[in-house]
This record gives structure tokens, sequence and C-alpha cells, in this order.
């Protein structure tokens, strides 16, 4: 079984960690049932992880179910990013694939439907449930929330990632991040991502799809 030499906990224990503390940000439980279904282990195998988790320390059991401690937090490196995702194109999987490579769990804010016209003036093509469904299919997310619709810091102060990635194009201050971010006690690193693909942005295939339909 392979280890993970930096923790001294097996890839398998890290698994289970992240899936405990995605589950504690989309408000699902943490029953060894749940926990089990949704890794695809065993229940045996599970209690057995989860409880070695607990003598190192790293998870407790309140009610029959498990949450991370301080010390099982810091095992992980959290990232999150966010946008809209109205239209899934190689841009966002290329940021998407970028911003999983820079820890172990990535957590995706998606835009509310009222942030979107505030900011664009127009309606997403598709509902935020279903955008945030959308995304959480993809491969490298972890967990997918949906954004505050007055405050982005909410969904910074949620999550408490050690690591914000934005895109390219987004018109996100680094600094500014940073410095709210500390304010709500959130110490993160704020990555600008680049991009192979510059041209190729949701705003211009829904023009794209416009011209199409008018011939």
């Amino acid at each position: 079984m392979k280890v993970n030499s930096k923790n001294s906990i097996t890839l398998s224990q890290k698994m289970v960690l992240s899936r405990i503390y995605c589950n504690s940000i989309t408000g699902f439980t943490n029953r060894v049932e749940d926990l089990a279904e949704q890794l695809f282990y065993d229940a045996d195998y599970l209690k057995m992880i989860c409880k070695d988790l607990k003598n190192k320390g790293l998870i407790k059991e309140i009610n029959g179910e498990y949450q991370l401690t301080a010390k099982g937090r810091s095992v992980l490196t959290v990232v999150l990013t966010g946008g809209v995702f109205d239209i899934i194109h190689p841009g966002h999987i290329y940021t998407l694939e970028s911003s999983k490579k820079l820890g172990d769990v990535l957590i995706v804010s998606v835009a509310r439907d009222k942030t979107v016209i505030e900011s664009k003036g127009s309606n997403p093509m598709n509902h935020e449930k279903d955008r945030v469904k959308l995304v959480s299919s993809l491969k490298f997310v972890d967990a997918a929330i949906l954004g505050s619709e007055s405050d982005i810091f909410e969904v910074v102060t949620l999550v408490k990632p050690d690591i914000i990635t934005i895109g390219y194009d987004q018109k996100h201050d680094e600094r500014f991040l940073i410095e709210e971010s500390r304010k709500r006690g959130v110490i993160v690193k704020v990555v600008r991502l680049t991009t192979p693909i510059p041209n190729i942005k949701s705003s211009k295939i829904k023009k794209d799809i416009e011209v199409m339909r008018s011939f």
C-alpha cells in the first residue's frame, strides 16, 4: 500500500480525510455507510481506516459521524477556484486540472444566477443548480458549491482554502483576495493561472451560437 511520506498516512487514508472534509462543506453526512458508498470501500475496511485515523488524532467521532480535527485538516491542501461554468470548454478543463494539481482537494464555487446577471447583464444559459451538477461531475473536482449572492468571501470563510486559483482573465486582484481573506482569519496563497487557449471563452461560444442560429 502506498504511503504519503510527508504526513505518514496512506493514500487511502488521505482519500477518507478528503471525503470527510468535502462532505462537511457540502452538507452531506459522514457516517460509515455514507463514506463507504461514496468511496466504493467495504464498510469494514473503512472502519479500519477511520480507527487508525482516530488513533493518529486526525479525525474524531461525534454522534456516529466523523469530523476532521485541526490536525486532520492540516494534512490536506485545499484549493478553491470559482467561475460561472455556463458552457464547459477546454479552457475550463485546463483551469480545473491545473488547480487540482496544486493540492489534495479542489472545491469549485459556481456563480449564482443573480451574480451572473449583475456582472454580465444577461441570464446564463443554464440554471445555477444545473451548473453545479455539471461541474461536480468533472473528474478533477472534489466538490462544487453555489457561491454567495452578496459576498465572495462567504465561500472563502466556509471553505478556508490554502490556495485560491484565478483564471487568466478573471478580474480579481491577488493582493485584495489575500488581505480580505486574512481579515476573516483565512491565510491563503493566490495563484493566477495561465491558459494555452486564451481565445476560448464562454461568451465567445455564445456569440458563435447566436450567429449560427441566425442563418
